[in-house]
């Protein structure tokens, strides 16, 4: 019989103040059940050492002591009973002797070492100490990578998180329609807190009542504008305190309370201010979900309230101005009032330099003189009054293409893709139907943005200038022909897939069904076709294994 061990092994100090020189815990698997009894109590315990055998209600291991005395059978079935478990604790093999054969096996079952018996007890208390320290060691190293790896993990959140705050900060602070605000601020809300539901209340002018105007339901896309009186107890606190709400159900009260048959599990609510005055509360609730919100949570739903404010007051402005939304071009267009001011101006001051006394003084009438004759100059620019209703004639294509992607935008951040705008070319304003317009644009957007799985989604404009035919600025298919003149181009690029075989049937047969090629976004290809050459306009595509590009063109009339 060999009395020494075969497999050699330095015992390394443990270094000073190490927690994993704390005993480990021991369970022992023995073939034998007495033998695991008389382990404990006889080597393990009086050495120091916790153990226990491997029974129903022993702890979690730090180390397994497999006690090994027959040879018939399978010898180490306990330990892979252990491991089916789950327990992956690392192992000593106490037998009388180990065959070369069975190493591999051994070490499949995560056996760390192995003492051949007859042993001394302080050498099976130096393997366990040290297989112990190292066993510690490396949970120690492992709860470290976890831990970067968790850190990473939100770092890369709280980026998205900027990311996304900053994309919807600029679309939203870019709109003008106080509706399409208050929609994308709800959506908004709902989706950087992850909430079911979202609402904003503002305050009616009119009535100073404060009123529900907007809300995210649960399940749905998209928010519904509303104009509801409000009854929410915590939104009147908001509006009294200025301070932001966080509300959770605990043991004693339940679900928060928010109105009379209306309870939810969390909700936050925050002030929206303009100049320092509160005008409105946005908040979002799990009315149903048992997620928690938390601090961090409010001080997303802050600095959205932030870009509300901005957006608010300068959609307040926009409506005082009462300025016609569509741009300006070649034709300038000046608010009626503007002109009678500038006239009674004029009027004005030539009255009072040609009926002033001779009294009144060198020093005022040249100053007075050189004012009139810049009102003059100024009432003879060529500036032409144009009703709203002609207004809506006109086509402002950078605008509505910089809308469009307003609109989208939240979407194209909840897939993780990137709309980009490049809209460089100074197109001026021309004559068109620019709710159909609209209508093209949204539509080949959104659709675009549905396919595209990874990547980003691109918007141009151009200009051009055909003459004989061609222009410069974008390479023209060969089989589209364009009258000479100016002409307005939008095309929009994507990292997608490509088009299914119906929607490219449908652009190579001017003839197709209306009805075919499917953007799977409201309108298929042969309408959006229908559309653009009602318009005296053209459309076309073009595929390449970089992109897919779609391009639709109409005449400006120059």
């Amino acid at each position: 019989m060999i009395e020494r061990r075969s497999v050699p092994r330095p015992v390394p100090p443990a270094a000073v103040g190490d927690p994993s020189d704390a005993s480990p815990t021991v369970v022992v698997i023995a073939d034998v059940e007495t033998n695991a009894i008389q382990l404990i109590e006889r080597i393990l315990k009086p050495a120091g050492i916790s153990a226990w055998p491997a029974k129903e209600g022993a702890p979690k291991a730090d180390v397994l002591v497999v006690d090994v005395t027959q040879i018939r059978g399978d010898p180490m079935s306990g330990l892979r009973n252990r491991r089916e478990m789950g327990d992956d604790a690392p192992a000593i093999v106490l037998a009388a002797h180990f065959p070369a054969s069975r190493l591999r096996s051994f070490l499949k079952m995560g056996v760390r070492d192995v003492l051949l018996k007859p042993y001394r007890e302080d050498e099976l208390r130096e393997a366990i100490l040290a297989m112990g320290r190292s066993s510690a060691r490396e949970g120690q190293t492992i709860q470290l990578s976890h831990s970067v790896d968790s850190l990473r993990e939100e770092l890369r959140r709280r980026t998205d998180e900027v990311r996304m705050l900053s994309e919807i900060g600029r679309v939203v602070a870019g709109l003008d329609n106080l509706d399409q605000i208050l929609a994308r601020l709800v959506e908004a809300a709902a989706y950087v807190t992850d909430a079911e539901e979202a609402s904003i209340y503002l305050e009616d002018p009119e009535t100073n009542e404060v009123v529900l105007r907007a809300t995210k339901q649960a399940g749905e896309r998209h928010a519904t504008l509303q104009r509801l009186r409000a009854d929410d107890m915590l939104v009147g606190e908001v509006f009294r305190t200025g301070q932001p709400i966080l509300r959770q159900p605990n043991m004693e009260s339940g679900p928060v309370k928010v109105q009379t048959g209306f309870m939810v599990q969390s909700v936050v609510k925050v002030p929206i201010r303009v100049q320092k005055e509160i005008v409105g509360v946005l908040g979002v609730y799990n009315r149903m979900a048992l997620r928690s919100f938390n601090q961090h949570h409010v001080t997303v739903l802050m600095s959205l309230a932030d870009w509300a404010g901005v957006a608010l007051d300068r959609a307040t402005l926009v409506q005082q101005a009462g300025a016609p939304t569509s741009g300006t071009g070649p034709i300038s267009l000046a608010p009626r009032g503007m002109l009678e001011g500038l006239d009674q101006a004029l009027s004005t001051l030539d009255g009072l330099l040609n009926g002033a006394p001779v009294g009144t003084g060198r020093p005022v009438k040249p100053e007075l003189l050189k004012l009139l004759d810049q009102l003059r100059t100024l009432r003879r620019m060529p500036i032409t009054v144009m009703e709203p209703e002609l207004a809506t004639r006109y086509v402002d294509l950078t605008r509505l293409v910089h809308k469009a992607a307003g609109e989208h935008q939240l979407a194209a951040t909840r897939r993780g893709l990137g709309l980009i705008v490049e809209a460089e070319a100074l197109i001026p304003a021309f004559p068109g139907e620019r709710n159909r317009v609209f209508q093209v644009l949204q539509a080949l957007v959104g659709a675009a943005i549905r396919r595209t799985p990874t990547g980003r989604v691109l918007i141009q404009t151009h200009l051009l200038n055909i003459r004989n035919g061609g222009t410069e600025g974008i390479l023209l298919p060969e089989e589209i022909e364009l009258e000479d003149g100016g002409w307005a181009a939008v095309t929009i690029a994507d990292t997608g897939p490509g088009l299914s075989p119906d929607t490219i049937r449908a652009f190579r047969d001017p003839s197709a069904d209306p009805a075919a090629g499917n953007l799977g976004y409201g309108l298929t290809l042969g309408e959006i076709r229908m559309i653009v050459e009602s318009m005296g306009g053209v459309l076309w595509y073009d595929q390449t294994p970089a992109a897919t590009k779609i391009t639709f063109a109409l005449p400006t009339g120059s």
